[in-house]
Protein backbone atom coordinates (compact mmCIF):
# COMPACT_ATOMS: atom_id res chain seq x y z
CA UNK A 1 0.00 0.00 0.00
CA UNK A 2 1.04 3.28 -1.11
CA UNK A 3 0.86 4.97 2.96
CA UNK A 4 3.93 6.72 4.24
CA UNK A 5 4.74 6.09 7.84
CA UNK A 6 2.74 8.83 9.31
CA UNK A 7 -0.21 7.37 8.07
CA UNK A 8 -0.84 9.94 5.76
CA UNK A 9 -1.75 10.21 2.40
CA UNK A 10 0.60 8.91 -0.18
CA UNK A 11 2.77 11.81 -1.72
CA UNK A 12 1.71 10.84 -5.30
CA UNK A 13 -2.23 11.16 -3.72
CA UNK A 14 -1.10 13.98 -2.04
CA UNK A 15 -0.16 15.78 -5.79
CA UNK A 16 -3.58 14.47 -7.13
CA UNK A 17 -5.64 15.87 -4.69
CA UNK A 18 -3.79 19.13 -4.55
CA UNK A 19 -3.64 19.49 -8.62
CA UNK A 20 -7.55 18.34 -8.55
CA UNK A 21 -7.93 21.43 -6.01
CA UNK A 22 -5.46 23.90 -7.89
CA UNK A 23 -6.81 23.43 -11.49
CA UNK A 24 -10.29 23.90 -10.42
CA UNK A 25 -9.45 27.48 -8.79
CA UNK A 26 -8.86 28.72 -12.22
CA UNK A 27 -10.94 30.95 -14.38
CA UNK A 28 -12.10 29.53 -17.20
CA UNK A 29 -11.84 25.86 -15.78
CA UNK A 30 -15.60 24.22 -15.60
CA UNK A 31 -14.91 20.89 -14.00
CA UNK A 32 -12.64 17.98 -14.53
CA UNK A 33 -13.29 15.14 -16.79
CA UNK A 34 -13.17 11.42 -15.80
CA UNK A 35 -12.73 10.49 -19.07
CA UNK A 36 -14.79 7.33 -20.88
CA UNK A 37 -16.22 5.16 -18.84
CA UNK A 38 -14.63 7.08 -15.55
CA UNK A 39 -11.76 6.00 -16.19
CA UNK A 40 -9.11 8.93 -16.05
CA UNK A 41 -8.49 8.89 -12.30
CA UNK A 42 -5.83 8.63 -9.43
CA UNK A 43 -6.61 6.06 -7.15
CA UNK A 44 -5.10 4.79 -3.55
CA UNK A 45 -5.39 4.94 0.06
CA UNK A 46 -9.09 4.88 -0.48
CA UNK A 47 -9.29 7.96 -2.37
CA UNK A 48 -10.38 7.91 -6.01
CA UNK A 49 -9.07 11.65 -7.36
CA UNK A 50 -11.16 11.51 -10.93
CA UNK A 51 -9.63 13.70 -13.51
CA UNK A 52 -5.94 13.37 -12.52
CA UNK A 53 -3.53 10.71 -13.30
CA UNK A 54 -0.44 11.05 -11.27
CA UNK A 55 2.08 8.44 -11.88
CA UNK A 56 5.44 8.04 -10.95
CA UNK A 57 8.23 9.30 -13.42
CA UNK A 58 10.82 7.33 -14.64
CA UNK A 59 13.60 9.61 -13.84
CA UNK A 60 11.57 10.87 -9.93
CA UNK A 61 8.74 12.63 -9.18
CA UNK A 62 5.26 12.54 -10.29
CA UNK A 63 3.57 12.81 -13.85
CA UNK A 64 0.58 14.69 -13.74
CA UNK A 65 -2.02 14.28 -16.65
CA UNK A 66 -5.42 16.24 -16.21
CA UNK A 67 -8.60 16.29 -18.49
CA UNK A 68 -10.24 19.48 -18.23
CA UNK A 69 -13.27 20.88 -19.13
CA UNK A 70 -13.18 24.50 -19.95
CA UNK A 71 -15.71 27.42 -20.71
CA UNK A 72 -15.35 29.47 -23.81
CA UNK A 73 -12.34 31.23 -22.83
CA UNK A 74 -8.79 31.08 -24.91
CA UNK A 75 -8.26 27.67 -23.99
CA UNK A 76 -4.29 27.67 -24.68
CA UNK A 77 -4.08 30.60 -22.15
CA UNK A 78 -6.46 28.74 -19.20
CA UNK A 79 -4.04 25.44 -19.88
CA UNK A 80 -0.96 27.63 -19.46
CA UNK A 81 -2.24 28.82 -15.51
CA UNK A 82 -3.47 25.85 -14.85
CA UNK A 83 0.24 24.66 -15.49
CA UNK A 84 1.93 27.37 -13.88
CA UNK A 85 -0.57 27.04 -10.71
CA UNK A 86 0.03 23.77 -10.39
CA UNK A 87 3.61 24.02 -10.81
CA UNK A 88 3.94 26.36 -8.30
CA UNK A 89 1.72 24.40 -5.79
CA UNK A 90 3.44 21.46 -5.99
CA UNK A 91 6.74 23.25 -5.02
CA UNK A 92 5.40 25.09 -2.27
CA UNK A 93 4.10 21.99 -0.83
CA UNK A 94 6.98 20.19 -1.49
CA UNK A 95 5.98 17.88 -3.67
CA UNK A 96 8.34 16.30 -6.89
CA UNK A 97 6.86 17.13 -10.36
CA UNK A 98 8.20 15.99 -13.18
CA UNK A 99 6.04 17.08 -15.80
CA UNK A 100 1.76 18.46 -16.40
CA UNK A 101 0.17 17.31 -19.32
CA UNK A 102 -3.28 18.69 -19.79
CA UNK A 103 -5.97 17.74 -22.26
CA UNK A 104 -8.70 19.80 -23.36
CA UNK A 105 -11.35 17.02 -22.96
CA UNK A 106 -14.92 19.54 -23.91
CA UNK A 107 -15.85 23.15 -23.50
CA UNK A 108 -18.97 24.67 -22.19
CA UNK A 109 -21.17 28.04 -21.79
CA UNK A 110 -19.37 29.88 -19.08
CA UNK A 111 -21.18 29.36 -15.90
CA UNK A 112 -22.65 25.99 -16.58
CA UNK A 113 -20.60 24.43 -13.84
Amino acid sequence: MERPANGGPSPRIALAALVRDVALTITGVAALDDGPAGRFMTVGGGERIGGVRCVAAPEGGYDVSLRLVCELVPLRDVADRVRAAVTEAARTAELELATVTITIADVTEEGAR
